[in-house]
């Protein structure tokens, strides 16, 4: 299991299944609660709290997820990451994730998933950060 270490991170909040940290300007991390589901009404608020994050330091950015936390997602969760994310302000989101459950979890969803923005996967968070700094949203 990948396992953020999140010492350096500032935090920023919480949803119903998520803590959130500022990797660095323009990159938030999404770190699950250990066994947590994702639903519909957690992805809505999964959704507003990274929009308002990025309309309040005024710059778009990325997410990137720990996915190997998480026990499962159902349709509802997918369908708000398909359509309610701002492309404006959501750049990118990496799905980071090492265990059997979490790769085929986040392999189910980008196979099932058209989102308005770019989801990839990545075993480690190095692999994840150089993606995300990537777009330029970002500031490293």
């Amino acid at each position: 299991m990948v396992e953020p270490d999140i010492s350096r991170w500032k935090k920023l909040g919480a949803t119903s299944n998520s803590q959130y940290y500022e990797i660095e300007p323009g990159i938030l991390a999404a770190v699950p609660y250990q066994g947590s589901f994702d639903d519909e009404q957690s992805a809505r608020q999964n959704n507003v709290l990274q929009m308002e994050y990025f309309r309040s330091v005024g710059r778009p950015g990325c997410v990137v997820v720990f996915f190997d936390r998480m026990k499962g997602q159902d349709a509802g969760a997918r369908r708000v990451y398909q359509r309610e994310p701002d492309s404006k302000l959501l750049l990118g989101t990496a799905l980071v994730g090492g265990t059997l459950l979490g790769r085929a979890m986040a392999s189910f969803f980008l196979g099932l998933s058209k989102t308005q923005t770019p989801v990839k996967l990545f075993s480690g968070v190095n692999d994840a950060l150089q993606w995300a700094r990537s777009f330029g949203g970002a500031s490293s």
